[in-house]
């Protein structure tokens, strides 16, 4: 209850004296890896810097000690997210590495980190192998797909009910491992599966074949909100009238802006809604908003409880440096954060609330109501 009330306290701006002290003592480093040159990326970095500034608003940690944060883009791209968190635990000599939106990104960094003894705390990414390397230091905190499947594969077949299915992915491991999700739960009714490049921007051609195929549903997977974000306006230009699929933990109101009134009616599901009616969540909003001038949302949240959580686990276990304590407070400890409760299984992978069913109505994320 403790941990509650000081988050909520901080959340509300509380200004906190010992600010002054944390400023004058050697920082704690702690990395941030993402693409950071897009939507999506940046707001997961607008996430961490938030919880960095409140935690050095209460002093810092470790007796006063300032979280600073070092950043590097990884441009979707896992040669250079390699690099990053290289560069990150070699040169910079951070213990702590978060982040990243891609999988393929994220499964690439995991020996990386495994070879230096450090902890990884992904962020994002979805592919269930993240956490399964075996290696007792790699933390997730987004659901996975097979989590999100649980719910919402029930959903499709049971309430959207297609005949045939398309499928538009990302070429990554995200993306490829959609597609053979889909096809088990949909078998023949899939008439149309392709990938996309990272770096694409034209999306003509395999909307146009994914129309072509008769199929009354498009199901969307891909990380890079500008992408999903122009397939769904490719497909409204087409004038298909089936319905369309924004894979779970995908859907951001960013990507909504991207494809405006094409987006209208798009199904989804997720963990988090900043609408959640609690206090913690509702202070987290608050101080996001003055910070940015806008509303966090799943990507924010995930990076604010990334610095939240590795920071508090630092100070939890008395060390900036000693990865086998660090990581065995992250595990043992329930964190509160503005979703609610956050514990960690023995692989690493996060635990929380049920999974939001969410369509785009009149421009915003709604939760589906059935």
């Amino acid at each position: 209850m403790r941990r509650t009330v000081r988050l909520i306290s901080l959340l509300a701006g509380v200004a906190i004296s010992s600010m002054a002290l944390a400023q004058t003592k050697e920082p704690i480093k702690i990395g941030v890896i993402g693409p950071t040159k897009t939507l999506v990326g940046k707001q997961g970095v607008q996430g961490a810097e938030l919880a960095a500034e409140l935690i050095n608003k209460e002093g810092g940690i470790l007796g006063g000690r300032p979280v600073q944060l070092v950043v590097y883009d990884t441009n979707f791209a896992p040669a250079e997210g390699v690099a990053a968190v290289q560069r990150l635990l070699t040169q910079d000599e951070v213990k702590i590495v978060t982040g990243e939106v891609s999988s393929s990104v994220a499964l690439a960094a995991v020996p990386v980190v495994q070879a230096e003894d450090a902890i990884y705390i992904a962020t994002v990414p979805k592919h269930p192998d993240v956490t399964k390397s075996g290696y007792d230091k790699i933390f997730r905190l987004n659901s996975t797909t097979a989590m999100d499947a649980a719910s919402f594969d029930q959903f499709l077949t049971q309430t959207v009910k297609p005949e045939k299915v398309a499928v538009i992915a990302e070429n990554s491991d995200f993306g490829r491992l959609t597609i053979d999700n889909l096809k088990k739960l949909f078998g023949s009714k899939v008439v149309f599966a392709e990938s996309y490049g990272m770096q694409q921007n034209d999306f003509n051609s395999m909307v146009t074949n994914a129309r072509a195929s008769g199929a009354d549903l498009v199901c969307v997977a891909g990380s890079n909100m500008e992408q999903y974000g122009n397939i769904l306006r490719s497909l409204a230009d087409l004038n298909f009238q089936g319905k369309r699929c924004v894979m779970p933990g995908i859907l951001n109101s960013q990507g909504i802006k991207v494809a405006g009134k094409s987006a209208e009616g798009a199904m989804s599901a997720d963990i988090y809604l900043p609408s959640m009616d609690s206090e913690a969540n509702r202070k987290f909003v608050s101080a996001f908003e003055a910070k940015y001038g806008n509303g966090p949302e799943k990507i924010e949240l995930l990076g604010f409880e990334s610095i939240w959580i590795a920071a508090k686990a630092m100070d939890k276990a008395g060390s900036a440096t000693d990865a086998d304590k660090i990581a065995a407070a992250i595990r043992e400890t329930p964190w509160e954060t503005p979703r609610g409760k956050v514990t960690f299984d023995t692989s690493g992978q996060a635990k929380s609330g049920d999974l939001i069913r969410l369509e785009v109505r009149e421009g915003a994320m709604t939760p589906i109501r059935n």
